[in-house]
């Protein structure tokens, strides 16, 4: 019995040394920091965040280590802040220059203002063909196609043609909500509202290439072919920019709200 008690000692004592002969939390702490150091001066901020993250959890008796650990992450969520709040500066600016352009509304029922490019307003717009882009103040674009004319052409998309490229919306079938059909004093109008992707690759199309020729195929029963007015374009272009300040925007009010809470004090 002594004899397995003296055993039983020794082992504990054994295991004391070795213990004392190991690394320490600060010495752990410290690797782990020079780790991270070495990950952001790659510009790999997502780890080295990881690694710092992980000195609290892992060695909380480093008292020092954390204190750097605290410092060098702040250093990186306030550089992050100060990108976010200049994005939202430029953002706030851009929207201020291309909202004097749009008139907005909004309708007793609808959840968000609705801005719609003064050129393309229905007063200034109701007899004639064009292509028109509108958005809200999410940035949400929508595209829509607008025919008047003596014939019922009973269309279901609209393709744009550039010199070597071709981009069409999908197809709305006629007895969709948002395929609209009405006369005015015997003259045919025809209305047809797009939304999704390839709507959003039409007007991205239309907004890139704003200064060039480009043609517009209303695609139905008869096909109505048209070259798009310049001032439809430059609509379209500044449309699909005031989307993007708005996105961003939000992006960015988001963002700094997330971030003022990771920095600590």
């Amino acid at each position: 019995m002594k004899f397995n008690l003296s055993v039983i000692g020794g082992l504990v004592i054994f295991q004391t040394v070795l213990s004392a002969c190991g690394p320490s939390q600060s010495e752990l702490a410290s690797k782990k920091i020079r780790i991270s150091e070495s990950l952001l001066a790659k510009g790999d901020t997502v780890n080295c965040l990881l690694h710092l993250d992980s000195v609290p959890k892992l060695y909380p008796e480093a008292g020092s280590e954390l204190n750097k650990a605290i410092r060098i992450t702040n250093r990186i969520y306030t550089f992050q802040l100060s990108y976010q709040r200049e994005k939202l500066t430029s953002a706030k600016t851009a929207i201020l220059t291309l909202i004097r352009d749009f008139k907005p509304e909004k309708g007793e029922f609808e959840k968000y203002t609705v801005y719609i490019p003064n050129r393309q307003v229905f007063d200034k717009s109701w007899s004639r063909s064009f292509v028109q882009v509108y958005l809200n103040e999410k940035g949400d674009l929508t595209l829509a196609s607008n025919y008047y004319g003596e014939q019922w052409l009973n269309h279901t998309s609209l393709r744009i043609e550039k010199e070597g490229l071709t981009v069409k919306t999908d197809s709305v079938p006629l007895d969709n909500i948002n395929n609209h059909h009405n006369d005015f004093g015997g003259t045919n109008w025809e209305k047809v509202t797009y939304k999704g992707t390839q709507a959003d690759l039409v007007i991205a199309m239309i907004a890139a290439n704003w200064d060039k020729k480009l043609k517009a195929v209303f695609k139905g029963k008869i096909s109505y072919i048209m070259w798009l007015e310049d001032y439809d374009k430059k609509a379209i272009k500044e449309s699909f920019e005031l989307s993007k300040a708005f996105r961003t925007k939000s992006e960015a009010e988001k963002m700094i709200s997330v971030l003022e809470k990771k920095i600590k004090v």
